[in-house]
């Protein structure tokens, strides 16, 4: 992954509320519980998304040590979603209510009765259906506090800090890099300084 191949782009999130010492003891299973799991095609399920080893991405029930490289977490996520053709949907479905009215020889199907049909050939046409996958990495430095996040989409990021926060009831808080420049400003007690440099001098006229 992008961590460790080579060059990516990132957001940087600060943990925001207190990090429990007993993090290390709890953490392995914490993690496992929103470990990503195979999609279940007989329950209709479209979608996966859960935690995996960044290093191993098919490595299952792994523990905290093998994420942990002390101050570091290295956390990576995995989405794996299937889709099929709506015409091809709809073309079937149709097909299987003509061929199951005949074979019972009914004139119309009911609504309970479609629906359940619908289910069964959504079921079907996702076992046929192989998933498309996507990964993406974080790196927690639990010295700083602060999250590094290999994407960069505002919706990924969201289900990312979703599934971190669920995880290690910690909050995040985005660090923009407005944000981070006022923050350390404030720590330099720079003030003043950045009031003079920001001050605008209008065309033809003074600083005021």
């Amino acid at each position: 992954m992008g961590f460790v191949s080579g060059a990516l782009s990132v957001r940087r999130y600060v943990v925001s509320s207190e990090v429990p010492a007993t993090l290390e003891q709890t953490a392995t299973l914490a993690v496992r519980r929103y470990e990503w799991r195979p999609i279940d095609d007989s329950r209709g399920e479209k979608e996966s998304f859960g935690w995996v080893n960044p290093r191993n991405v098919l490595q299952q029930n792994f523990t905290f040590e093998d994420i942990y490289d002390r101050p570091y977490i290295y956390l990576g996520t995995r989405r794996d979603r299937k889709a099929f053709s709506p015409v091809l949907f709809r073309a079937r479905r149709d097909e299987l209510f003509e061929r199951v009215k005949r074979e019972k020889e009914m004139k119309k199907l009911s609504r309970q009765h479609r629906i359940a049909l619908e289910e069964q050939l959504t079921i079907e046409m996702l076992k046929e259906t192989s998933p498309t996958s996507s990964f993406s990495e974080l790196i927690w430095d639990t010295n700083a506090g602060v999250i590094l996040m290999g994407a960069t989409s505002n919706a990924l990021c969201e289900r990312i800090q979703e599934i971190f926060e669920a995880t290690f009831d910690l909050r995040l808080r985005p660090m923009f890099p407005a944000l981070s420049g006022a923050e350390y400003i404030a720590s330099q007690g720079l003030e003043r300084e950045f009031e003079l440099a920001s001050a605008v001098v209008p065309a033809g006229g003074e600083a005021k």
